[in-house]
């Protein structure tokens, strides 16, 4: 059975590709109890800060993917979003994986991954399920550790500690990745991004048993 980790790499766009009318409309939600001028910039300067978490303001600069049964490791990075993600859904549609692994990918991942190919009018060609509550053909592994309960504690770097496994945290943090790219170190969120896939593999491995 053909099992692909993936996980992508996300960064917030620049102010000037958002259209304006949208970001009249974030400012909006920020004024409403009439701050002082100073905590509105503090909450635009915040918001700002957090456009790669949403894909209606953020893009996606990397997707690694790891083969679980050979441990092959792709990569797919690109100035352009469109041709970034073109390859990836070729890349899919040629391996037809019979399950997908992901940490927080039903919520994150799969989402951002279908808005943006939205954005740019690229049918995906192969659906990636993200049903909650499933683990066949998308085993989430954040999902399986919450046992239901979105509220309980834990990121990746969490999980690796409790379970005794590596951390892809140690080197970068997630919000890291946008002043990397700024600062034109792909390569570096590159390693990341596979580190982090690494560790969601190594993470279902020792879940999997209890869950087939």
């Amino acid at each position: 059975m053909k099992t692909l980790v993936l996980d992508i790499e996300t960064v917030g766009q620049a102010e000037a590709e958002v259209p304006d009318r949208a970001l009249d409309y974030l400012k909006r939600g920020l004024e409403r109890d009439r701050p002082a001028p100073e905590e509105l910039d503090r909450r635009y300067a915040d918001l700002v800060s957090r456009f790669g978490l949403d894909p209606t303001t953020g893009r996606i600069v990397v997707i690694g993917v790891v083969d679980a049964e050979s441990g092959a490791e792709h990569v797919f990075s690109d100035d352009s979003e469109a041709e970034l993600l073109a390859r990836f859904w070729a890349f899919v549609a040629e391996n037809t994986p019979a399950l997908y692994v992901t940490f927080n990918g039903k919520r994150f991942d799969v989402p951002y991954l279908n808005v943006r190919s939205a954005f740019h009018r690229l049918r995906p060609s192969v659906v990636i399920p993200a049903e909650p509550d499933t683990r066949q053909p998308h085993f989430d592994v954040r999902e399986v550790l919450e046992g239901g309960d979105r509220r309980r504690r834990g990121g990746l770097d969490y999980f690796c500690a409790v379970f005794g496994i590596p951390s892809p945290k140690i080197e970068m943090a997630g919000a890291e990745v946008g002043s990397a790219f700024d600062e034109g170190r792909l390569d570096d969120i590159i390693r990341y991004c596979l580190s982090d896939c690494r560790a969601t593999l190594a993470l279902y491995e020792r879940l999997a048993p209890f869950y087939s």
